[in-house]
This record gives structure tokens, sequence and C-alpha cells, in this order.
């Protein structure tokens, strides 16, 4: 499906032409935890203030089609983030990601062996070997999947992969001097996450200017993953009175889904009342808003320091949320809140914004840059380029497969969606018409008129199991 929508009115991108410059272009990877695709302010859908990700959408192809295949346990994230790196399916990662092995090829190994210098600061939800592979270099990382953003351990890149050193910490000094050890190699307690990634993003651009080498920067955002704290400067913009419930808000989900009593559940109150949800959906808008802010602040530095002309810039979330859309406060579900992510391509000397609703995943992004800079897809990779949507061509995908656990399955063709899901013995099916429900609030899987359809959808379903090597026991029990 092409739907190519204009930002500001001016012609399609010409990629060949932004890329034609005399030096490679460099390439920032910016991505945020937890934050849906509608939590932009300039797609029109949410409260949300976005002023900076809005400028950068004016300048960049955005795909509001872009999703992640899913999960295969509550920690949606470290697979997906795994998905980028390496641009494998879901079923093809070793341990959901945990490990990488040799044979799947990372976006930063290809760089490294086209003469890019590697940076990561942020969140790593993989191994330690993983890291060292994918970047020679970084400072203030995170390893694993969520903390305290105010007292975040941390480690600086190691060669010899010595992140095993650990923090003494008297706990309780009135009682005792005992001498214990925490996680990190040091920590700054009172700081926010965002705001120490980002120094570190800015310290390396800036060390970057007179260099001639072009660099891969990856700053990898803990925000707007809870715990929900942020500066109150960004909370004092929202005012909870005037939040608005979305359309599909609802007390509770109307049908045991297999992951109603998941951590990310209980978050909230069951049934969810409209203010308890309101102070969540502040809280998330709160958290994105600080996260925009210091995008802003990295694009700014590029500007400063002669760097933004010649810079690929890449904006995406590893996977949605629901805060309390159906019923639901989570991502583990295959629904557009949570698998549905925010995703724009900003070329180097790009200065025409547009959107396309082509069907995406983030596995496709490092093809996507393969193909930018000109250089081979490693043939490990499953995902494909995206340059085509980029240059206005033909979309590269005509449907998406999602999954999540044993217990869920999707397929969408971007018009039509069919969820099932199979839960202690249970069967549900869910049928949506997304142009026409973008929320997903009508079933029309019970209407005899749309068998054929669904028949159709769960076809294309089982051609996808096969594809992408889903062998989950969900399969043992489906039948149509």
């Amino acid at each position: 499906m092409k739907q190519a929508l204009p930002l500001i009115g001016i012609s399609l991108l010409s990629v060949a032409s932004s890329l034609a410059a005399d030096k490679t272009p460099n390439i920032i990877l910016i991505l945020a935890d937890d934050m849906r695709a509608s939590g932009m302010n300039f797609l029109g859908k949410e409260q949300v203030q976005t002023p900076n990700l809005d400028k950068l959408a004016g300048e960049s192809t955005v795909f509001t089609n872009a999703h992640i295949m899913g999960g295969t346990s509550g920690a949606v994230s470290m697979p997906s983030r795994a998905m980028l790196m390496t641009g494998k399916y879901l079923y093809n990662l070793e341990k959901q990601g945990a490990t990488i092995p040799d044979s799947h090829t990372m976006i930063g190994e290809t760089l490294q062996e086209a003469g890019y210098n590697t940076f990561h600061t942020g969140k790593w939800h993989s191994s330690y070997e993983a890291l060292n592979r994918c970047f020679k270099d970084g400072k203030a990382i995170f390893f694993g999947g969520m903390w305290d953003h105010w007292n975040v351990p941390l480690y600086d890149y190691h060669s010899d992969m010595n992140y095993g050193k650990r923090r003494p910490v008297i706990r309780n000094q009135a009682k005792s001097n005992k001498v214990e050890y925490e996680k990190g190699e040091y920590m700054y307690s009172g700081k926010h996450s965002v705001d120490i990634f980002t120094h570190e993003a800015i310290e390396y651009i800036q060390q970057q200017k007179d260099k001639n080498q072009p660099f891969f920067l990856s700053v990898a955002y803990m925000s707007p993953h809870d715990p929900r704290s942020m500066p109150d400067e960004y909370m004092q913009r929202y005012d909870q009175g005037q939040i608005q419930l979305p359309p599909n808000f609802m007390e509770k989900h109307p049908f045991d889904n297999g992951e109603l009593e998941i951590r990310d559940e209980v978050l909230a109150a069951i049934p969810r009342r409209p203010d308890e949800i309101k102070r969540h959906i502040r809280e998330y808008y709160a958290m994105i808003s600080h996260v925009d802010k210091r995008v802003g602040d990295i694009i700014q530095t590029l500007k400063d320091n002669d760097l933004y002309e010649n810079t690929i810039i890449v904006f995406a979330g590893d996977n949605g949320l629901a805060v309390g859309q159906h019923g639901l406060m989570g991502k583990q579900n295959v629904y557009e809140h949570s698998i549905g992510v925010p995703l724009m391509i900003k070329a180097a000397a790009q200065h025409i914004g547009k959107k396309t609703a082509d069907l995406c995943y983030l596995i496709d992004v490092f093809p996507t840059l393969c193909d930018m800079l000109q250089l081979p897809v490693p043939r490990s990779v499953d995902g494909v380029s995206l340059l085509s949507s980029i240059k206005g061509g033909r979309p590269i995908r005509d449907h998406l497969y999602y999954c999540y656990m044993d217990n869920q399955r999707s397929i969408s063709d971007g018009i039509w969606k069919l969820i099932e899901y199979h839960v202690n013995g249970e069967r549900t099916t869910q049928l949506f018409k997304l142009k026409d429900d973008p929320w997903e609030m009508n079933n029309l899987s019970g209407q005899k008129k749309y068998r054929k359809i669904i028949q159709r959808l769960r076809e294309k379903m089982i051609e996808d199991q096969r594809k992408t090597n889903d062998t989950s026991i969900f399969w043992n029990n489906f039948s149509y």
C-alpha cells in the first residue's frame, strides 16, 4: 500500500542527490524506550508536545506504519533491540536477543568494515560480547531492561569486556559500616538517565568535528519507560484536567489475552479508573517531552559543529505502550498501540519531509542504511531496504506478521488486521478494518460477510509462520 503524504508541501526527496556529498555521511541512531508510534504531536493523534521531533519530521521520511514483530516474553524491548541491530526476524534470534551469535552480523560491524567509528551510550539489552562487536567505544552504558532514572548503574566501554565492576556502598551508616557491592562501575545520583546519555552523545559529537572518519553514534534512551519520573518542568507542561482519554479507553480488556496479570498490567488499578489513567498519560507525555528536548539538543550540537548536513538521523522506538487503551497498560499484546513504533529517517542534506504509510518493520532499518551508503547487505539480514519508500517508489511489503509469546498471533495488510488468541484452551478471533477503525474498537470477526477475508488472512498468517521460523506451541492448537 502506498500513501505518500507530504509534510510541508514540497516535492518528494531525491535520496541519490542528498547522498552525493564528497564525504561519507555520519549516522546517528536515537532509540526511545516504550514510545508508541502516535506519541509525536505532528501526527495529530495525541496531546503530547514534541516540537523538536516535529521539526525533525519536517526534514525526514516518516514511516507511519512501522512496527515491531512482537516478543517472546514480557520483556519486549530485548528482542526488539536485537532485531534492530541484526535485522533478524524474531524467531531467528538466539535466546530472544540476550546473546547474538557471530553468524548474525550487527549493524555496527558492517559500518566498522566501511570505516566508521562506532560509539554507544544508553541502554544495552543484550550481552557484553554483542556490545563490543557492534561498537568500539562508548560511555554511560546501562546493561539491562529498566531502572530508577535518577540512579542508573553505568559502565564505560571496555575493550576487554571488563563489565563486572561493582560500586561499594554502605546501605545504613546509622546501624553499620558494612560495605556491600552493587551493579555498575559508577552512578550519577540525582541526574536523570535522559540527561546523562544526551551529555555523552553531545560530548562525542563535539569531538568528531575535525576528524576525517565518519561516525555511527547510538543513543539508546531508557525513557519513556517507567518508572515514570522526569524533571518537574516537563510535568508542568501538562494539566491533568485537560488530558483526554483515548477513544479506545476501557475499564477492562474484554477477555483474557493471556497476559492480564503481568507486571505492566498491575501498574494501575483494575478496573481502570479515568483519573488514574489520565495521571499515567500525563507522566508518559512529560517523559516523551523530556526526550524530545534532548533530541533537539543533539541536533543543535550537530548544527553548531557543522555536522548536521552530512549526518543521517534515524529516530525510532523499541515498542509501543497501551497506557489505558483496550483496558491495558503494557506492551504485551499485538494491538497497534503496542506493536506500532515511531520511525523517521533523515538523509544527509535532506530538507524535505514526507510521510509514507508503507508497511515496514524495525528490522528494515539495517538494510536501508546499507542501501543509502551503497554497502552490501549482510547475508544474515532478514529485513529489506526501505529506500524505495524513501524515494517515493513502490512499497516493499504488502503485509506484516506479529507474534506475542505462545498465545497471540496477528497479520495485517494495512487495511485489514486479524488477531488470533489461544489462552487456556479458549480461542478468540478479532478482525479490524484499520482504514475505518484505527483504534481497533469494532471487532468484525463474527459477521458472515467477512469470512473470506478472515480465511485469506489466516492462510497468509500460516505462510508467514513458516517463513519466519515461528515454531511456537501456539500452532499446535491452531486450526481453521
